[in-house]
């Protein structure tokens, strides 16, 4: 049997109170660097960092503190990984009566006899470190009304029926067939996590149907733009321009952007919690009005951030900065009820209007001026062609050259003249 692999962290602690374990930074004669942790593939010191091993038992992923001295961590890395070899070869580690107190000790209680609560509490903690905020608080809602549907139970108990009636609950409260689906995969991915597997068959799931990939129309950004104020302005044409997802505009910082080859680099930042969708870093070349903008932007600039909020932090509101935008410029489609029966006809709530449709805009507009789709691909950060693809089937549907294609597969039948 193969033994688990120990990974060793530092622990670091962010200006804002919050923690991450991020890799530790070494030394050219592979010890550690004490205090110092590798961001971006640079050492960056945390005076207060201390060390955690991480790895499998019974299944179950363990932290252990080791403390702040980098050489003490070094030895218990080296311990760790030959106690867990030799019990994966069934031998007692040194210094150890059996392997069966052995694993007594690095084993907390199984998964199947912890409570739903519990389960849920040390599930989220992962998640926290290692996963984007979204991320979090998608499964932190989700996972929250699994508990508040099923209160005070053990994991070990919960049945199949229950978790379908869990799913028929989700539909009563009015969540669409994608949100469920949505809902129901994280809730699986959970229990999976916890060893809880084969309750639910895949045909269990429910099904949606995949909306076209949908870009704006040139007149629709005609119309938008010259509705928004400065301020407005630069940030959805800093979007349109290079592509980019929500979270990554968030915490594009001007050390991103690289005036003299007109680029935008995008990259992870982990001491401000913030990770690449698919570890996909990359550049994006960007128009040079755009980069014209941003260097007068940057004149102006007190903050590390290129778009911060008011505050000088990451800003999340773009979302209701757009649709507040598009109600204002008369853009909303009139059609968009939410479920607290907001219609977008008299309020700034249209689905028509959404930040992903400028990442959508961006591949079609470089599809249609030659650009190729491995190329648009990199550029957008995606880790499938098919995304891609997807992204650029639509417009294609748009285009004068499938137009003409049409008209020219009935021109000779003349039903025009009819």
């Amino acid at each position: 049997m193969k033994a688990p692999k120990v990974r060793l962290y530092i622990r670091i602690r962010r200006p804002d109170g919050s923690t991450s374990y991020l890799d530790p930074a070494w030394n050219a004669n592979r010890t550690l660097r004490r205090g110092y942790a590798t961001v971006d593939g640079k050492s960056v010191g945390y005076p207060n960092g201390s060390y955690y091993l991480r790895y499998l038992s019974a299944g179950k992923r363990l932290w252990e503190s080791v403390g702040p001295d980098p050489d003490g961590a070094l030895v218990a890395l080296r311990n760790k990984e030959h106690d867990l070899q030799a019990l994966a070869l069934g031998r007692p580690p040194s210094g150890k009566a059996s392997s069966t107190e052995v694993q007594a000790q690095l084993e907390v209680a199984t998964s199947a006899s912890i409570s739903l609560d519990q389960a849920v509490a040390d599930y989220l903690e992962e998640i926290r470190r290692f996963r984007a905020p979204k991320t979090l608080a998608g499964c932190k809602h989700t996972l929250k009304l699994l508990q508040r549907g099923l209160p005070n139970k053990m994991l070990k108990d919960i049945t199949r029926k229950e978790l379908l009636n869990h799913m028929s609950s989700l539909k009563d409260q009015g969540l669409s067939n994608r949100t469920a689906h949505n809902h129901v995969k994280r809730i699986l991915t959970f229990l999976r996590s916890q060893g809880v597997v084969g309750l639910l068959r895949a045909t269990d799931i429910p099904r949606y149907e995949e909306r076209d990939a949908q870009a704006y129309k040139p007149e629709q950004l005609a119309l938008l733009l010259a509705a928004a104020d400065p301020e407005e302005r630069i940030v959805f044409e800093f979007f349109l321009g290079t592509g980019l997802r929500e979270q990554e505009v968030m915490y594009t910082t001007w050390k991103n952007i690289n005036f003299k080859d007109k680029v935008v680099d995008v990259r992870s930042k982990p001491e401000l919690g913030f990770h690449i969708k698919d570890k996909e870093e990359r550049s994006v070349p960007v128009p040079e009005w755009l980069i014209a903008k941003l260097i007068e932007r940057k004149k102006q600039s007190s903050s590390m951030l290129v778009f911060p909020s008011s505050i000088g932090k990451a800003n999340g509101h773009f979302l209701r900065v757009l649709q507040k935008l598009a109600y204002r410029a008369g853009l909303n489609c009139g059609e968009c009820v939410t479920k607290s029966e907001k219609s977008c006809a008299n309020h700034p709530v249209c689905t028509e209007w959404g930040l992903h449709k400028f990442r959508k805009t961006f591949a079609t507009l470089h599809s249609e001026a030659g650009v190729s789709v491995r190329t648009i691909q990199k550029w957008c950060g995606h880790s499938s062609l098919s995304c891609t693809l997807k992204y650029l089937a639509a417009a294609d549907l748009r285009s004068e050259r499938t137009r003409n294609q049409v008209n020219a597969s009935f021109a000779m039948l003349n039903l025009g003249a009819a």
